[in-house]
């Protein structure tokens, strides 16, 4: 699949869930579009995260997108009892500085891991 500017981003999540044969719920608004040459980063952005969090739990992965006033909120929540976790490699927020996205990570121990990504309109 093929995507051009500006990427929908719920087709986009759609098309890795899919590709990868992911376990997850998904609740994806309608209308965010990213204006970008090369999506390619970012969903090498995305993979990582899946792929981190696919590690910690059976649970399926939770996947939000959320079209606020000012950006989008794309988030990544898996429910684990673990404690102690992998690091996350220091290499995302150099590659969503590309889009002027920020990276959260968030983990309640033994409750839940996720990851946050605002991206500006």
């Amino acid at each position: 699949m093929t995507f051009q500017s500006p990427i929908d981003l719920k087709q986009l999540m759609r098309f890795i869930v899919s590709e990868k044969k992911l376990q997850a719920n998904l609740v994806l608004d309608e209308g965010c579009f990213l204006e970008t040459k090369d999506v390619k980063p970012l969903v090498k952005v995305i993979n990582y995260i899946l792929n981190y969090l696919k590690e910690l739990s059976e649970h399926p992965i939770e996947i939000g997108l959320d079209l606020m006033h000012d950006k989008y909120l794309l988030s990544f929540l898996i429910y684990t009892e673990s404690d102690s976790l992998p690091t996350v490699s220091e290499s995302l927020q150099p590659v969503l500085d590309l889009y002027s996205a920020k990276l959260a990570f968030i983990h309640e121990k033994g409750k839940y891991v996720q990851f946050k990504i605002h991206i500006p309109k």
